[in-house]
C-alpha cells in the first residue's frame, strides 16, 4: 500500500474485539481520535469508562459510540486482545498494547524504534473519515491558488492568550499571533468580517489571475467556515499559517493544510518527528521579530518556488501524518505475533 493510501472499503474487520481504556473526561477529544482509527483500520472495539464518567460523555465521544465498530462497558475484561490507554497500569491486562503517550516532548527530537510512532494529531475528529482524506488528495493537485497566505479558526482570547504555550514550549499563543497580524502594515493583511466579503476577496482574486498579495486572516468568531467547505478553502491558499492549539502547539489545522498541498508557516516545526523543513516542506519563524519576514516571504514567493514547497508537503503529510499511515502501523503491529507493545505520541493531557 502506497504512503497516504487507505485500505479498501472491501477490508475485512479484524474479528477479534480491541478494549479502548481512556479514562479522564478531560482526553475525551483524544478516546474519539483513537476510536476513528482503530474505526479506520478495521478493528472493531468496546470503550471502557468509569460508570459515572460513562453518564457525562460528551458529543464527539457520543458520535463515535454510534459507529458499527464501538460499543460501551464499564468493566475491563479478564482477557484482552488488543488494549489500547493511556494508563500504563493498565498494560499488564492485555496481550498486546498501544500504549497512548502525552511527552511528545521527549520524543520529538530523536531517532524513534520500530515500536514508536509519533503522530501528535490528526483531522478534526468528525473529518477522520477515509472519504474526507481521500478529497483532500483529490484537491492537492489544484494549483490555482488566489490566496498566498490565509489563516481561518477562532481567536478568542478567552481561550487562546494563556501562558501555558510560552511556559511550557516557548511559543507565542494564537491570540500574539493574532495581534502581530493586526499590527501588519495594511497592504500585507486584510481581515474579512463576513462570508460575502471573503467570497469577494477570492472572486477578484481567481477572475483578475493575480493572487491576493495579502495575508487573509479569518477569525471564526466574525463567521464561521462551514465543514463541508473547509477543505475547499484551504486549497484556495499557498500558504496556512498554523497557529497554536488551546493546550498544546499541534492542532489540525496544519495536517489538514498539508494533506492539500498547502505549505504550513509556524514557529514549531522541531515539534514535528521527523522535524519539519524551513524553505522543503514549510516557511518558519522563530519569535515575533521575524514573523513579518516570513509573512513578507510567503506572500512575494514565485509559484515556481512555491510548487516544490507544496509537493514536499503533500508528501511529508502521506508519509508522517495521514490517516492511512497511522492505520498501516496499527494493522501491522495488531497482525505480528513477536510485538507486544506499541508506543503512540499523541497530543493530549497526561
Amino acid at each position: 500500500m502506497k504512503p497516504g493510501q487507505l485500505p479498501t472499503s472491501g477490508a475485512k474487520p479484524s474479528a477479534a474485539l480491541a478494549t479502548i481504556y481512556i479514562p479522564s473526561r478531560r482526553n475525551g477529544r483524544r478516546f474519539a481520535v483513537v476510536s476513528k482509527v482503530l474505526s479506520a483500520a478495521g478493528i472493531r472495539h468496546r470503550a471502557i469508562f468509569p460508570l459515572l464518567r460513562s453518564m457525562r460523555l460528551g458529543k464527539l465521544e457520543r458520535s463515535v459510540l454510534d459507529s458499527g465498530y464501538c460499543e460501551t462497558g464499564w468493566r475491563m475484561p479478564k482477557d484482552v486482545s488488543l488494549l489500547v490507554t493511556d494508563q500504563p497500569e493498565a498494560a499488564s491486562k492485555a496481550q498486546k498494547v498501544i500504549e497512548i503517550s502525552y511527552d511528545l516532548a521527549s520524543a520529538a527530537g530523536r531517532q524513534l524504534s520500530a515500536d514508536e510512532i509519533y503522530h501528535p494529531i490528526l483531522f478534526h475528529p468528525d473529518q477522520i473519515t477515509k472519504e474526507a482524506y481521500a478529497r483532500a488528495e483529490v484537491l492537492s493537485g489544484n494549483r490555482n491558488r488566489p490566496l498566498p497566505l490565509l489563516f481561518a479558526g477562532n481567536c478568542d482570547p478567552a481561550t487562546y492568550d494563556t501562558p501555558d504555550m510560552g511556559k511550557a514550549f516557548g511559543l507565542l499563543n494564537r491570540h500574539q499571533l493574532h495581534q502581530l497580524a493586526r499590527r501588519l502594515p495594511p497592504e500585507l493583511a486584510v481581515f474579512p468580517q463576513t462570508p460575502e466579503e471573503l467570497k469577494s476577496l477570492v472572486s477578484q482574486a481567481t477572475e483578475s489571475g493575480k493572487p491576493l498579495k495579502k495575508l487573509v486572516w479569518i477569525d471564526t468568531q466574525q463567521f464561521r467556515i462551514p465543514a463541508a467547505q473547509w477543505l475547499d478553502l484551504v486549497v484556495k491558499a499557498n500558504f496556512f499559517l498554523c497557529t497554536p492549539g488551546v493546550r498544546y502547539p499541534w492542532c489540525q489545522n496544519l495536517n489538514e493544510a498539508m494533506a492539500c498541498g498547502t505549505v504550513p508557516v509556524l514557529q514549531y516545526p522541531h515539534l514535528y518527528n521527523p522535524a519539519l523543513t524551513d524553505g522543503s516542506d514549510c516557511l518558519a519563524f522563530t519569535d515575533a521579530t521575524d514573523f513579518e519576514a516570513a509573512v513578507r516571504k510567503a506572500l512575494a514567493m514565485a509559484e515556481s518556488k512555491v510548487k516544490p514547497l507544496s509537493k514536499a508537503a503533500h508528501e511529508y503529510h502521506a508519509d508522517h501524518l495521514s490517516l492511512a499511515r497511522l492505520v498501516s502501523a496499527i494493522q501491522d503491529f495488531a497482525e505480528d505475533p513477536e510485538r507486544r507493545k506499541l508506543t503512540w505520541y499523541l497530543a493530549g493531557k497526561a
